[in-house]
């Protein structure tokens, strides 16, 4: 399957309140030194919020409730992992880091607020951070973050198997 990508994902008061809550004051970023990528591309440091990991005993933060519309509407089997990124604007474009996030299973990205960033693909293809845009595709694709020039780019990252 190539890429999807569905605009206006999740219904408005649904959206609003993830939104509202990470884009708010008083939500719990974690820092990371890297963005993603391998060895000699880790990107820019970022800002992680982990809300599901099958590989750390399942739901590890008392945000989880926030995306099970999400977890709905993408029709997730197995759920491998829900993971929030926050990329601070930089003063020009950066890309954060070519990698796959887990290997044979299905990503989607829910852009949370509308930037000048996005998702750029190694095939070549960009996906423009929209805000309610859900982008679903293979995970073993290849894809980088792409920061913004303006406010932050914020995202929230699913793996699952169907």
């Amino acid at each position: 399957m190539d890429l999807e990508v569905i605009d206006n994902f999740l219904p408005e008061k649904n959206f609003n309140t993830i939104k509202l809550n990470l884009l708010g004051d008083y939500f719990p970023w974690y820092y990371n030194d890297i963005s993603g990528g391998w060895k000699n591309d880790k990107g820019p440091p970022q800002f992680t919020h982990t809300f599901y990991g099958a590989m750390r005993g399942g739901i590890c933060s008392d945000f989880y409730s926030l995306f099970d519309q999400s977890l709905n509407q993408l029709n997730v089997g197995n759920l491998l992992r829900i993971k929030a990124n926050l990329n601070q604007r930089t003063v020009f474009k950066r890309n954060t880091g070519y990698h796959f996030d887990i290997e044979n299973v299905r990503t989607a990205i829910l852009y949370v607020n509308t930037n000048t960033g996005g998702t750029k693909f190694k095939n070549g293809k960009f996906v423009k951070s929209v805000e309610n845009r859900m982008v679903i595709f293979d995970s073993n694709m290849v894809h980088a973050g792409i920061t913004c020039t303006k406010d932050r780019r914020v995202v929230a990252n699913f793996n699952f198997i169907l």
